[in-house]
């Protein structure tokens, strides 16, 4: 490890730069506790190493660059030894500087960021292939994608904002189709936020609540106005066929009463409004229930022109 004379200028203030962050820190009260080495956590050690060292001004010690004398040097290495297991203290007790003490940590742990940087392409598979369902809520699939894309910024790869945005715009489902074009086309994709998409991805959804409920009952209207229905014809075909199943023996005057009393309209049930009095071909609720699907269809136009 290279040496430079006290008598040297940049020796002088590196020194001077080193005891102020020191008088800092003390003056702060701050107390240094340093982290632990684990198996699992080199990222996070080093990091926390990093910041601490800095704070106490031996961190250069470790880069070998700038101002290093012995005593800073020992006491960046006291520190590493501070923090590591008595297992790995043997390992690099061999070791005289920090920097050479640090680099062989790093040697050590090669393997975990293997095994990070697997980790980190299971994930963003894993995001690549999220999608969100058709009953499922924005707030629900925008968690779930954060805490995926929070796992792979904690393992050390960055995640830009933009990535985030465009995986939301691009994994919603169909009905979000007429705000993402409007987005698309006029807004700033790269200049949006991860918060402002999940806004208005939540005020497109609640806007739509509405609109969904009326589709239903319009469906509902459609099932109900497709449903069979019995006409007058059916009815009088199903009476013939009543009067010859059962009235083979009967006489002409009987089989005549009892097809006529088939026809008192007072007894027949409507297989459209469940009303007696009326055929199924008679009933004004097919009108209105026309009428009803018209005026739905139109008030849906009005609100999706009104939303964009």
């Amino acid at each position: 490890m290279g040496k430079i004379g006290d008598n040297s200028k940049a020796a002088a203030g590196g020194e001077d730069d080193n005891k102020l962050v020191v008088q800092q820190v003390k003056e702060a009260g701050v107390t240094l506790r340093y982290p632990m080495l684990a198996e699992n956590n080199y990222g996070v050690w080093a990091v926390k190493m990093k910041i601490f060292m800095r704070a106490q001004g031996v961190w250069a010690a470790v880069e070998n660059k700038g101002a290093v004398d012995e005593k800073m040097d020992q006491m960046a290495l006291a520190a590493i030894v501070q923090a590591v297991p008595e297992a790995v203290v043997l390992a690099i007790s061999e070791e005289e500087t920090a920097e050479k003490a640090w680099k062989a940590l790093e040697k050590m742990h090669v393997g975990e960021e293997r095994v990070k940087k697997a980790r980190v392409q299971t994930l963003k598979r894993e995001l690549a292939g999220m999608y969100m369902g058709d009953s499922e809520k924005i707030n629900d699939f925008a968690l779930k994608v954060a805490t995926v894309v929070n796992e792979i910024r904690s393992l050390g790869t960055k995640v830009e904002e933009t990535t985030v945005v465009e995986k939301l715009l691009h994994s919603v489902p169909d009905k979000f189709r007429p705000l993402i074009s409007t987005i698309e086309q006029w807004g700033d994709v790269e200049e949006m936020s991860v918060t402002e998409m999940i806004g208005r991805l939540r005020a497109f959804e609640e806007s739509s609540k509405g609109r969904r409920g009326d589709k239903e009952v319009e469906q509902q209207l459609l099932a109900a106005c497709a449903e069979p229905r019995l006409t007058r014809a059916e009815w009088e075909a199903k009476v013939a066929e009543e009067k010859r199943s059962g009235g083979g023996s009967s006489s002409s005057g009987a089989g005549e009463k009892k097809y006529h009393g088939k026809f008192d309209k007072s007894k027949i049930d409507c297989r459209k409004c469940g009303e007696l009095g009326h055929f199924a071909d008679e009933c004004d609720a097919v009108k209105k229930m026309a009428k009803a699907v018209a005026q739905l269809a139109i008030a849906g136009a009005d609100e999706e022109a009104a939303l964009l």
